[in-house]
Parts: C-alpha cells; sequence; structure tokens
C-alpha cells in the first residue's frame, strides 16, 4: 500500500520483481504484486502500462478477485459489489449516495481521480465511479434502513482506496456515526470527529 499512497511506481516495480523471483509460484502473490504495480502506474497517469499488465493477467487466467463489501442490517447480512443494483431499493441507495456525496462536496471533499485504475467510459464520471464502490453502497443502504445509525460495520475483501477513506472519515463526521470498516489489510474505525484509527496510515 505504501507505493500507491506515494504513487511511487519505482518502488512497486521493485516489489513486483522481487516477489517475482523469490515466489514464481505463489499466483496469489504474483496476483497482487502485478495489480499493485497496475494500480501505481494508472495513480501516475501510465495507463498503458497499467492495461498492459492487466491484460497479461487474463491471458494466463489470473484476475484480481471482485471487491465484495458486507453489512449487517436489521439482523439480515448483505453484500454488495461495486456499481451493485441488484438490491431491491437500489433505487433509494443510489439517491442517497448521491445526496452523500453532496454533503461531501459541501464540506471540501475533491473526488481523487487517481484512485480510478481504468479509463472512464462515455457515460461516467470520477465522482460517478467512486461513488460505486461496494463500501460507499454498503454505508449508503445503513443509512437508507436506519437513518438514525449511530454506528456502522462493513466487512470488504479488498483494501479501501484513498478515496474513499477520505470520504469515509467526512461522512463519520457529517453524519454523526461511527464506521468501522474490516478490509483486507486492517480495521479501519472512523470516529465521529472524522478521523480514522489507522491515522492515515494503510
Amino acid at each position: 500500500s505504501t507505493p500507491r499512497n506515494a504513487k511511487n511506481s519505482q518502488l512497486a516495480e521493485k516489489i513486483f520483481n522481487r516477489i517475482e523471483k523469490y515466489f514464481p509460484q505463489i499466483q496469489d502473490r504474483i496476483v497482487s504484486a502485478s495489480i499493485l504495480l497496475a494500480n501505481v502506474y494508472a495513480s501516475t497517469g501510465q495507463m498503458e502500462k497499467s492495461l498492459n499488465i492487466k491484460r497479461k493477467l487474463n491471458e494466463i487466467n489470473l484476475k484480481k478477485p471482485s471487491g465484495l463489501s458486507y453489512t449487517e442490517v436489521n439482523n439480515k447480512i448483505y453484500m454488495f459489489r461495486a456499481h451493485d443494483l441488484s438490491h431491491p431499493r437500489s433505487k433509494e441507495i443510489s439517491d442517497e449516495i448521491e445526496k452523500i456525496s453532496k454533503e461531501l462536496i459541501s464540506y471540501g471533499h475533491k473526488y481523487d481521480s487517481s484512485c480510478i485504475t481504468r479509463p472512464l467510459n462515455e457515460n461516467e464520471s470520477v465522482e460517478s465511479v467512486l461513488c460505486g464502490h461496494s463500501e460507499r453502497l454498503a454505508i449508503a443502504w445503513n443509512f437508507v434502513a436506519n437513518p438514525n445509525i449511530s454506528r456502522i460495520q462493513i466487512t470488504k475483501n479488498l483494501r479501501v482506496c484513498g478515496d474513499c477513506h477520505e470520504s469515509t472519515k467526512l461522512i463519520a463526521l457529517i453524519r454523526q456515526c461511527e464506521i468501522i470498516v474490516r478490509d483486507a489489510s486492517r480495521i479501519h474505525y472512523f470516529h465521529k470527529n472524522g478521523k480514522c484509527s489507522c491515522q492515515d496510515y494503510f
């Protein structure tokens, strides 16, 4: 995560080369290192290099796992994928996401395009892509189901992106709601004062 946060492609390349050298048979590590390098390339504007890595992974049938977020609402577990429209109340969730986005912008949040690791489609914007991340949907669903909720808990199988991390800090502050996110790296405890337990080291 350090190379990604620092947008340091040279460090990401060194990590990839070492993993490829010492763990050539461990596919999970090769995939993780490849995705890290591809994401760093994308975040630094080297989109063609990023796409080349992803093409190579596809050629050998190795793919990054889909991002999934789980949350418990009213004693039932819900799962969300990025841009998931399968929920029966997805329209309400989309409306809540739009409402939250307006609140974030009013508090000065600027969506970070470097967190998007692929070219945008014609009908997409930086805001629409980032607001569609699975944990954003899970957060929005909690507020739809329980507007006055004071604590939200989410488990995600991948690491949260930088923009989601910054946004969730603000959401906790604006809505005065503790948000706990267990991602692939650590547990993030977003406090009502707008700070995270990881102290922005993730």
